[in-house]
């Protein structure tokens, strides 16, 4: 059950479940609740109501409207309304069923009210986080660069932020930073193996892309390999670290058991995974 429990924490926390698809969503959705009927004593209190919350936005990004509307009101009978979690929950139900003026109208008008005299920092930065969602679709990445930034001088440990100015770094070609803002969300989340997984990444980029001379771009590598392997020993089964274990050990001399050992594992998911991951394993395997 101690896995099970940080598989879903790590999920939770490094915000993941955002970049998956419908299938993935629906496994996740059901498998969190399946678990949390199961009631772990190692499980606290907060982040029992963390893994519901993230069941709230999973519900949302599958279109399930009514459960995640009783997910809120599950909330806001148990806290009221005035509750740090609700007031993001509340600007996503007005964002789905009157458009984003109107989420953006209730956080602007509660932080204007209320937060920025009241020095709720944790309200705070959960609606400026959910502004910024908003608003990000109108600038471009070197604008939500600077607002989150901006952001991180106030929350200097918050995880969500500098995963984000990590990806947006990545975009913007600039890997040494992104690898840094990794670095920043493993100090604060050492078990999320979906961070060490982008971090192998974007350090497995960089030495293909960056590093010069070649000595350096091996150094990058082996501390990609090292940093996808710890990823897969906080998860077995997790494919990407598997699949960046193996370009990884492809490219470097001397590692030619580790890409044995990351060929069998890619070949088990391709084998019992979920379609996706399936397919994703198959191509993988294909070319390495």
């Amino acid at each position: 059950m101690e896995a099970t429990r940080g598989k879903f924490l790590a999920i939770m926390s490094s915000r993941i479940y955002t970049q998956f698809d419908p299938e993935e969503l629906r496994e996740l959705y059901d498998g969190c609740k399946r678990y949390m009927k199961l009631r772990d004593p190692g499980l606290s209190q907060d982040n029992y109501l963390s893994l519901m919350e993230m069941l709230f936005y999973v519900g949302v990004y599958l279109c399930d409207d009514v459960e995640s509307q009783v997910l809120y009101n599950t909330f806001r009978d148990k806290f009221g309304e005035d509750s740090p979690r609700l007031y993001a929950m509340k600007a996503t139900l007005l964002q789905i069923n009157e458009g984003d003026a109107a989420a953006v109208k209730f956080i602007e008008s509660l932080t204007k009210e209320r937060l920025e005299i009241d020095t709720d920092t944790v309200s705070y930065l959960l609606l400026q986080k959910k502004l910024l969602a908003i608003e990000r679709r109108e600038h471009d990445q070197e604008w939500l660069l600077r607002q989150v930034l901006s952001l991180i001088e106030k929350f200097p440990i918050d995880p969500e932020l500098w995963s984000v100015a990590g990806n947006t770094d990545v975009e913007l070609g600039q890997f040494e930073r992104a690898a840094y803002c990794l670095e920043e969300v493993i100090c604060v989340t050492p078990f999320n193996y979906p961070a060490f997984g982008r971090l192998a990444e974007i350090l497995y980029y960089k030495a293909l892309r960056v590093d010069k001379p070649a000595a350096k771009a091996r150094a990058t590598l082996q501390q990609a390999l090292n940093n996808a392997l710890r990823s897969v020993e906080l998860s077995e089964s997790y494919l990407k670290g598997w699949s960046l274990v193996a370009a990884t050990s492809q490219k470097l001399e001397g590692k030619k058991k580790l890409l044995t050992l990351a060929k069998s594992r890619l070949e088990q998911i391709a084998q019992t995974s979920n379609p996706r991951n399936k397919a994703t394993a198959e191509v993988i395997l294909k070319n390495i």
